[in-house]
């Protein structure tokens, strides 16, 4: 396949109106939360009002990265990105690649400080990380009195993410219980003001704001590189789908290029396996995740776009990604889902007799075929 991104030969481096009162708003599900995106880049469709269900602005720098589905060893994607990807795209690319549908919470967190498990053991995955807001801990033998008012009022936080993002702007956590003001009398709740995560929108959040061409522009000011920053995305809050997105270098160790012509969609280099069926009763049809197929339309580079006009859908089926025309489905997706209707009896029947491991969930706990 072709590959529209060339690579340069050098590597870059790494007065306010009054305040009106808010009226109290009753509290919603989590699936109900997601809401509009506003428009802020140029699109195939001007009058959308939905920055998600269009393309990008055009970029000319582009990023490597890699998806890997947590826990299944597996089940991978790599890709190059433009730098002006927002979180609402980079969510709608996910649901492509994995075959979701969208129908469950999703919320996302930019880490820093990033450490990998071993390439041999679990590849691509996040072990550990650290808030790049968080002072170094003393030493509590040499500095007893400071490492003591360290663990006060730093070590709770120490493990906090760079940032949130979510389609409200707002944790589901602060969504659903809302949030006590601070008092800046209080020299806890002064710490706490500087420490504190922010959450945003979205469609206000570029790719470009976390890796930046530059280390001492990334999110984390130059206080890590840009390969020690990553990207943990969660799919259906509770049951926890987590694709872990990181940097990946070629074999020249390069990640970032700097193309000729301004390019505004992602190009999928590389694509393994696929998860297990999305909400299934039972993973008792499923063929194991490393071995699901996945098709070449998935590669070619107008997918993403027709995606997000509607004119393509992505399932996550027992033995495949099934990619196809939404007017065309395969037979094997009509026939799996012939298969998912029951009566009310086989209902009953299949929650007493057919109960084969974990059902009603998408991620935890582990299935057989997770590695």
């Amino acid at each position: 396949m072709e590959s529209s991104v060339v690579p340069s030969k050098r590597l870059l481096e790494d007065q306010a109106p009054a305040e009106q009162p808010i009226p109290a708003k009753r509290p919603r599900p989590l699936d109900m939360l997601d809401e509009s995106i506003p428009s802020t880049s140029s699109s195939s469709n001007p009058s959308s009002s939905n920055t998600s269900l269009a393309m990008p602005a055009p970029c000319d720098t582009y990023i490597q990265l890699r998806f890997q589905l947590c826990r299944f060893k597996g089940v991978y994607r790599v890709a190059r990105l433009p730098l002006s990807f927002t979180f609402a795209h980079l969510y709608k690319y996910i649901l492509l690649l994995f075959g979701w549908s969208g129908m469950h919470a999703h919320q996302a967190e930019v880490l820093t400080h990033v450490e990998l498990y071993s390439h041999a053991y679990r590849p691509g995955e996040i072990k550990k990380h650290r808030s790049f807001r968080i002072p170094e801990e003393p030493d509590m033998y040499d500095e007893p009195d400071e490492w003591r008012e360290w663990i006060l009022c730093y070590a709770p936080a120490r493990r906090d993410p760079a940032m949130r993002v979510s389609p409200r702007g707002k944790s589901y956590e602060d969504a659903w219980m809302g949030k006590d003001p601070l008092n800046m009398d209080d020299p806890y709740d002064r710490v706490w003001a500087e420490i504190q995560v922010p959450c945003k929108k979205d469609g206000d959040v570029t790719l470009g704001d976390v890796w930046s061409l530059k280390r001492r522009h990334n999110i984390s000011k130059g206080q890590c590189s840009n390969r020690e920053i990553a990207i943990k995305f969660e799919y259906d809050l509770g049951a926890s789908w987590e694709v872990h997105i990181t940097v990946d270098p070629d074999k020249k160790g390069e990640y970032l290029w700097r193309i000729e012509r301004l390019r505004n969609y992602p190009i999928l280099m590389t694509a393994k396996g696929a998860p297990p069926s999305e909400d299934a009763r039972s993973y008792r049809k499923d063929i194991e995740p490393k071995q699901k197929t996945v098709p070449d339309l998935l590669f070619t580079h107008d997918v993403f776009e027709r995606y997000l006009k509607g004119e393509i859908r992505s399932v996550v089926r027992n033995k495949e990604l099934a990619v196809f025309k939404a007017d065309e489905p395969p037979a094997s997706v009509l026939e799996e889902e012939d298969e998912g209707v029951y009566s009310e009896d086989e209902e009953e029947y299949a929650d007493e007799i057919e109960w084969d491991g974990p059902i009603y969930h998408s991620g935890r706990p582990l299935s057989p075929h997770e590695e």
